[in-house]
């Protein structure tokens, strides 16, 4: 009996060492010792935003069509606001509305480096348009904030960057090497037709950019609150895209005499039966960055936790699974976004479907996404379809010690006193995705701080933030 409490002791004190020693390697992210830059509020570029607001460039779905009128509206809009921009840089459109200009640097044997942002926004539910604080269109400026469809998502990106283009190119600035401006016109419906078309330019043209910037992580000071300081999150790769689409043929009839199931019966059961089940967790190493990082700065417990995945692994999972994006941030996601049946009040319908929007994590398929909707409703007479017009797997991840993540990490440091810098996992999809696989380094990141109103109600951002993104954006064009 003492000879295995002994064993135990001994045993229990390696556990101890080692649960210390990982703990006590978890070193705090020492931040650069760089000044913050004064940031001018830029009442001017906010007029613009609520400008461009007020232009519905709405994108609707892959199929329907887009009003040319509002678009043709928002080039004009652009040729007016920023003359310097489309006289002194080259200038492409594709597919009419998607645009690419270059700005030669001076340096022709540096690599490119490319901005992105997107000018179309998803649309504005007719039924919520009366629960919006102003019009949701109306490009409203109210208590230093603008409101309306766009102001996060993603037009306030477009702005920026044509605000900090046309602001240099008055003062005859130079880039040291050539940087191309990309705006695409159907980011919200997978690019095909924007983005898409522009990278397959670039490929033709063996352009190989060394750095490509689009929209993604933000800067948050609400939901580290436990840090204590800023958290700007750099999204070094996106998770994949697919449609699931269910569908259920039962024959129908008069609603005076239903059977026991109809179409819509076995629909229902078969969608929460994936509901109530989850893909297998994954920790990738972008959220094994953010953990780390993050909890360097808190309490001794919670390092030796996040130190010790090994042990702790499990109960990690389980506290990010409590809260709806740290959720995303583990698991591949199955939710269903479309659901169709009935075309009369005492008419069963025969047929019954359902899409389910999915985000893949890396390391799991479309494939897996599909065997999983089937293992999960194991009904034959639930049929399963993977759909392939926006299909896209997970991406490749830049590493966060590459020089272009150094780069914007710096570039961060000098605009948010007192920031913390991590790599993280976008869980939506960019244009970005396009670039991946002939660009060394792809990076998703916007300067704003806890934006509000994502593709939903009262979308908004501040004018300090828009003013923030404009300084960054120069800081970026003046990167040797």
């Amino acid at each position: 009996m003492k000879t295995l409490l002994k064993i135990f002791l001994v045993g229990l004190i390696i556990l101890l060492g080692v649960l210390i020693f990982n703990t006590m390697k978890l070193k705090n992210e020492k931040q650069n010792q760089v000044s913050t830059i004064d940031i001018p509020k830029d009442d001017t570029a906010a007029k613009h935003l609520s400008e461009a607001i007020q232009i519905k460039t709405v994108s609707f779905g892959d199929t329907l069509p887009i009003d040319t009128a509002e678009f043709l509206k928002f080039r004009m809009f652009m040729e007016k606001t920023y003359p310097l921009m489309h006289s002194k840089l080259e200038k492409q459109s594709f597919n009419q509305f998607s645009y690419v200009f270059k700005w030669k640097g001076k340096d022709s044997t540096k690599a490119p480096f490319v901005l992105m942002a997107h000018l179309d926004v998803v649309p504005v539910e007719a039924i919520a348009e009366s629960k919006w604080t102003y019009p949701s269109f109306s490009g409203m400026i109210k208590q230093d904030t603008i409101w309306g469809r766009g102001a996060v998502d993603d037009k306030s990106s477009a702005i920026a960057i044509m605000e900090a283009t046309e602001q240099l190119l008055k003062n005859n600035f130079t880039p040291e090497r050539t940087f191309y401006i990309c705006f695409g016109h159907d980011e919200e419906i997978a690019g095909k037709r924007g983005a898409n078309i522009v990278s397959k330019w670039f490929k033709e043209n063996n352009i190989k950019p060394a750095f490509v910037l689009d929209e993604g992580g933000m800067i948050d000071t609400e939901k580290f609150k436990d840090v204590k300081r800023p958290v700007a999150v750099i999204a070094t790769g996106e998770k994949g895209f697919v449609n699931v689409d269910i569908s259920v043929t039962i024959p129908g009839g008069h609603s005076s005499q239903p059977e026991k199931e109809t179409a819509i019966d076995v629909l229902n059961s078969a969608i929460q039966k994936v509901r109530s089940n989850q893909m297998p967790p994954i920790i990738t190493p972008p959220l094994q960055s953010l953990l780390e990082r993050t909890a360097a700065e808190q309490s001794f417990l919670k390092k030796m936790i996040i130190s010790n995945m090994w042990l702790f692994k499990n109960t990690v999972i389980k506290n990010l699974e409590e809260n709806k994006q740290t959720n995303a941030m583990v698991h591949t996601t199955l939710v269903p976004t479309i659901v169709k049946a009935g075309i009369k009040d005492n008419v069963i319908p025969s047929i019954a479907n359902a899409t389910f929007n999915s985000r893949i994590l890396p390391g799991q398929t479309s494939d897996d996404v599909v065997n999983f909707v089937k293992s999960a409703i194991n009904d034959d007479r639930v049929s399963v379809k993977k759909q392939t017009i926006s299909l896209m797997e997970a991406s490749s991840s830049t590493p966060s010690d590459h020089p272009s993540f150094k780069m914007l990490e710096s570039i961060t440091q000098k605009i948010v006193p007192n920031v913390l810098v991590s790599p993280y996992l976008m869980i939506g999809a960019t244009d970005s995705r396009y670039y991946r696989p002939f660009s060394e380094a792809v990076l998703n990141f916007t300067p704003m701080q806890n934006a509000k109103g994502f593709h939903g109600i009262d979308e908004r951002i501040g004018i300090t933030d828009l003013s923030r993104m404009i300084s960054f954006y120069k800081l970026v064009l003046a990167e040797k």
